[in-house]
């Protein structure tokens, strides 16, 4: 609204001299422009373009003007933009029987390439403003990436990196872990977290479930390996526990999923798949506000030029002075 204020504001006033300019230049009309008592007829646009061009650069100053007093500094956009952030947690179970093959749509794959699979083709489809992390367990949790921007972090923590290695052997401890990572993520912005939970479900007895905090806002347990054929393992039968892994989304309030064989449907993701926009074609408010100056200034600088040089017929011209050694040989011949 204010650089239209100051676009119109501009227009009267200059309006106004340019009628002002007109009245008085009548009066000496014949000297300025010779017996005719006018400029060539181009001339009339003058004052509309002295006008537009005036007005034309008083809104694009004005716009740009405003555009930098409304956009907040780089400190607080950046505060404000990790504070709006999506958080998706990826909670991966590492533990011995993930090596076990029997999962994905053949039964042929590991487990724990079954669940990279599943961690890729949810990165592949989700977008906006996120945040990763990326928490193993086995007989602890433990956090490796945290806050990341880039999902290729989590892609490498998934392509075989040794976490199992930095934690105690012994048996899968999973209510320990899911406890230890809400308490992780409990710091976090008011439902800004999104969990998925990555496991067979092949644990010792689970341990109470604690709450979900106020900072996660859904949980996803995501079920991999063969729910019907258990492969032997440790002195046991280890297969997909569907009935544990409902037990634990049902705690959390959240939903259990078996990607097991077909991938976690898109719409399970929600307002995560973000479309992308279309490409922008035309040209920003800032950009025209540029573009407005530049033809405002430009204008408005040539027009005295073209005044000078093509606005009428009359032309100035300087008499010839002859040097005063000729003039004084043209005396003492005469």
């Amino acid at each position: 609204m204010i650089p239209l204020i100051a676009a119109l504001a501009t227009l009267l006033l200059v309006s106004l001299a340019e009628w002002i300019h007109e009245r008085r230049i009548r009066v000496a009309a014949r000297l300025a422009f010779g017996p005719r008592g006018s400029g060539q007829p181009w001339t009339r646009v003058v004052p509309w373009l002295r006008v537009a061009s005036l007005t034309a650069f008083a809104w694009g100053v004005t716009t740009l003007l405003m555009l930098k007093l409304e956009a907040p500094d780089d400190a607080t956009a950046k505060e404000r933009h990790d504070a709006e952030a999506t958080r998706l947690v990826f909670v991966a179970d590492l533990s011995p029987s993930m090596y076990l093959p029997d999962a994905g749509p053949d039964g042929t794959v590991t487990r724990h390439d079954r669940m990279k699979d599943v961690v890729e083709g949810i990165l592949q489809r989700v977008s906006g403003n996120l945040r990763f992390g990326v928490v193993g367990f086995y007989t602890d949790s433990l956090p490796v990436v945290m806050e990341a921007r880039d999902p290729e972090l989590v892609r490498n923590v998934f392509n075989g990196l040794p976490l199992t290695y930095a934690m105690p052997v012994g048996q899968t401890d999973l209510g320990t872990a899911i406890n230890r990572t809400l308490e992780i993520v409990e710091g976090f912005p008011k439902s800004s977290t999104r969990m998925f939970i990555l496991t067979d479900g092949d644990s010792i007895p689970l341990a109470a479930i604690n709450p979900r905090p106020a900072s996660v806002r859904e949980v996803l347990v995501l079920g991999v390996g063969n729910p019907k054929k258990g492969s032997f393992i440790d002195g046991h039968q280890s297969r997909q526990e569907a009935d544990t892994l409902q037990r634990v989304a049902t705690s959390l309030l959240g939903a259990y999923h078996d990607v097991n064989e077909k991938h976690l449907d898109t719409a399970a993701l929600g307002d995560l798949v973000v479309p992308l926009a279309l490409p922008h074609t035309g040209l920003t408010l800032a950009q025209w506000a540029v573009l407005a100056m530049v033809l405002g200034a430009v204008i408005n600088s040539l027009i005295p030029i073209a005044l000078e040089f093509f606005g009428t017929d009359w032309k100035v011209r300087t008499a010839a002075v002859k040097p005063a050694v000729l003039m004084k040989k043209e005396a003492l011949a005469r």
